[in-house]
């Protein structure tokens, strides 16, 4: 049987990211993350180096899926706002990751400051309304899309009698999405 490192190495980046979403980059075991992609500690620090590179490269590789679905014109920002709501919303460790980034690493890597370069260029590419400043909007879309992991229980339960069901959350991507449209109506650019 021959060795395969890259599936071996596609093993740790997901044991680890799914150790680092559910306890953070000082919680996380390197052995944990280990015994969960069936490999050695040894694999781990040869292909990633030590904890803290790790926790880097799995961020980044998260980002990849937002990379591809940047907007290409400015009236496909409300696409963008809800391609992103459900990528998170698929996967609730996808934002805990991004909040542990927050909290225990926020100075950015290299490829994660090249990622937002893009998103901005790409919202100038789009022909955005230029009094508006691109972080800015790129913030409020980035806030209103994880407004499903920020969406409290209390709330779900006063107005549905517990935890919102599928159909409800699919009501509220809803919202965002017109939320997001009427930023575009707003500031659309005059010519």
């Amino acid at each position: 049987m021959v060795y395969d490192s890259s599936a071996t190495k596609e093993r740790i980046l997901e044991a680890a990211y799914r150790e680092f979403a559910a306890y953070g980059l000082a919680g996380a075991r390197v052995d944990r993350i280990a015994e969960n992609a069936k490999a050695n500690k040894r694999a781990i620090y040869e292909h990633f180096g030590k904890k803290e590179d790790l926790f880097d490269q799995v961020v980044v590789a998260r980002l990849e899926f937002s990379r591809e679905s940047l907007p290409a014109s400015w009236e496909d920002l409300p696409r963008f706002a809800g391609a992103i709501f459900d990528y998170y919303a698929s996967d609730p460790d996808r934002v805990r990751l991004t909040l542990w980034r927050q909290l225990e690493r926020p100075a950015p890597t290299e490829p994660e400051l090249d990622y937002y370069r893009q998103a901005l260029d790409s919202l100038t590419t789009a022909q955005i309304d230029q009094s508006l400043a691109h972080a800015d909007l790129y913030a409020v879309i980035w806030a209103i899309h994880h407004v499903h992991v920020l969406t409290p229980l209390g709330l779900q339960i006063t107005d549905s009698g517990g935890p919102w069901s599928a159909e409800r959350w699919q009501q509220l991507r809803a919202a965002v999405v017109t939320a997001v449209s009427r930023i575009v109506q707003d500031r659309a650019p005059q010519g």
